[in-house]
């Protein structure tokens, strides 16, 4: 029987390059992978649905559903997970010396919807006592001036001030400027880069924020998941299962070439000792998949969304995610 035909479009991380290389081959389909940043696919598939299958935005996928739209169909893979206090940043002229400095301040962000922001409004929010409506937001282009649209439309609250930006401007220049008081992201910006004296982080040692926000919530925040176009889910339900397992597989690959035998895997000069000390703290799965593993990361993510009006309405994961993964082993 000849193979289902889907392209792919997804990161290139150590838990998805078997799926590239063909070290790992899901059941039943032969997958043309197309290598691509988060920036433009999610906006490429939120808008059009371009891609078979996608890696995608767990926010806006929230908000999709919410709005009634259907057209991708969701399976618990989570392949991009990141701590998030790393990417906070401020002016150091702005008088910001804690997270509940941030009331009452200018804050800039890539865009309302991002799931990095979501999960630092609720951090916030519930570690700080700084909710969204406290501050007034600036959304734009990151590093550079760029005519700025939102990757799909969506309504604000009410309650939240906000402005665009110009496209003659950049929340970078203006937050090393002093425009704006502090930004949240998903990339340390330009000027922390270079080295500017007037951005800082806002945790200056953020390992240890992260480290210690692990420690009391046990939360790891999920930022991307795996999507599937409904059409084809409809046609070939089996799909979701043979994705999720080869996607399971391609990360069991991946993490047992970290370690390597003599030769570093990647550019970290003391990996083994990092390795060590996340499963000290973490365990040994980290990026575990599935729902079962995932239940108070994920229903802590969608409390946030609806907190923040991302959604108008509660959900479940066992609403977004396709009913054959719900019981799916979080293990080979």
């Amino acid at each position: 029987m000849a193979k289902l035909q889907l392209t792919l479009a997804c990161g290139l991380y150590d838990r998805t390059i078997p799926l590239l290389l063909g070290t790992v081959v899901p059941e039943g389909i032969e997958l043309n992978f197309l290598p691509m940043s988060p920036g433009e696919l999610f906006r490429r598939q939120g808008r059009h649905a371009e891609f078979d299958v996608a890696e995608f935005s767990m926010s806006t996928l929230s908000h999709l559903r919410d709005e009634g739209d259907q057209r991708l169909v969701a399976i618990p893979v989570f392949p991009s997970r990141r701590f998030r206090h790393c990417d906070m940043f401020i002016n150091t002229n702005s008088g910001i010396n804690s997270p509940a400095d941030l009331a009452g301040k200018r804050i800039g962000a890539m865009e309302y919807q991002q799931t990095a922001a979501v999960w630092q409004r609720g951090m916030l929010q519930h570690e700080y006592g700084v909710s969204p409506d406290k501050m007034e937001w600036f959304f734009g282009g990151y590093n550079e001036p760029e005519v700025w649209v939102e990757r799909v439309p969506i309504t604000l609250p009410s309650n939240v001030s906000h402005h665009v930006i110009s496209d003659q401007q950049s929340l970078d220049a203006m937050l090393e400027q002093g425009e704006i008081q502090a930004l949240i992201g998903a990339t340390p910006p330009k000027s922390l880069q270079e080295g500017s004296p007037n951005v800082a982080r806002l945790f200056p040692k953020y390992w240890e924020a992260e480290a210690g926000y692990y420690r009391r919530t046990g939360i790891f925040p999920i930022m991307h998941t795996l999507v599937v176009k409904r059409e084809i889910y409809e046609q070939h339900p089996w799909v979701a299962m043979s994705l999720y397992k080869a996607f399971l597989q391609a990360k069991t690959v991946g993490r047992r070439g970290l370690p390597g035998s003599g030769t570093l895997f990647c550019m970290l000069p003391w990996l083994a000792q990092h390795l060590d000390d996340v499963q000290q703290l973490m365990g040994d799965d980290p990026f575990a998949y599935g729902i079962r593993a995932n239940r108070k990361v994920l229903d802590t993510f969608y409390a946030y969304a609806l907190e923040q009006g991302m959604i108008r309405k509660a959900v479940t994961p066992e609403e977004i995610f396709a009913p054959e993964t719900h019981s799916a082993p979080s293990t080979l």
